[in-house]
């Protein structure tokens, strides 16, 4: 599918299609369309170039791949997509599910409303977790009349992290927050929901093929293999509102961290 210039902006840029869009990006077209890649409606298909791409994703489920460059990728609607590739990335997920994947380089991902998941990959990544986003509650009656020790509803990470590195990472707050603002507590997915979650693998095939693109398997979110996804949650001291999940790691390891591996951020 070619790509449309659209000068109709202060800044040119290139606009896809209202269908299922495949493209990838020239550097000649990253560098004469200042405004970044536009993808309307469908479930597009977007390869970015070996220099600091711009993409904007429309509604539809969405993958957006950054490849080489310090690039920045925008979710929209629905579930989506990230690959950052090579470089300081930073990726925005929209309204959804969204799997967001830094790859190499120092990458900064941020969720929207919905889950994000998140991959940071090599280097020094920052995990931002959206406080004006913390305790959605999502109805599960239609899954615990099947399953009855499932809650009828569950409050909703804002983001789950599935890499966090103790050593180098970094979580951004919003909102004026600082670590001063958390609790942090064990997470442990048979106490929290109620199940084994072997259960309901047959029930999430969606988001089994979401993880699939990045590589990521249900082993390695449940190394233990029991069925139990295990790691420290992280909530607001004052609402008690979950902001998320940072899957694998024991809470003291979090809650040890130094100040400075907490920043507050602005997006």
């Amino acid at each position: 599918m070619v790509l449309t210039p659209d000068f109709s902006e202060p800044l040119a840029r290139l606009l896809g299609t209202d269908g299922d869009d495949n493209d990838t990006l020239t550097v000649q077209q990253v560098n004469s369309s200042p405004g970044g890649v536009l993808a309307f409606s469908g479930n597009d298909t977007i390869n970015g170039s070996s220099v600091n791409d711009l993409i904007f994703g429309g509604r539809g489920e969405d993958d957006l791949l950054g490849n080489g460059g310090n690039d920045t990728l925008f979710g929209h609607k629905d579930t989506d997509f990230f690959d950052g590739g090579s470089g300081d990335d930073v990726l925005r997920g929209g309204k959804g599910t969204d799997l967001l994947v830094g790859g190499e380089g120092n990458d900064t991902l941020i969720g929207d409303a919905g889950v994000g998941i998140y991959q940071g990959g090599l280097g020094s990544d920052l995990y931002v977790f959206r406080t004006d986003l913390a305790g959605i509650e999502e109805d599960l009656s239609a899954i615990s009349s099947i399953f009855p020790l499932i809650p009828n509803s569950v409050e909703l990470p804002n983001a789950i992290i599935t890499d966090f590195n103790s050593a180098e990472d970094i979580i951004g707050l919003t909102g004026g927050m600082t670590k001063a603002n958390l609790i942090f507590e064990d997470f442990n997915s048979l106490t929290e929901f109620g199940i084994n979650t072997n259960l309901i693998l047959p029930f999430v095939s969606d988001e089994l093929d979401l993880l699939a693109k990045a590589g990521i398997s249900v082993q390695d979110l449940d190394p233990n293999d029991d069925g139990i996804l295990e790691g420290t949650s992280i909530r607001m001291s004052g609402t008690n509102q979950l902001l998320g999940y940072v899957l694998n790691t024991e809470f003291s390891e979090i809650a040890a961290l130094p100040e400075s591996q907490f920043i507050s951020v602005d997006f």
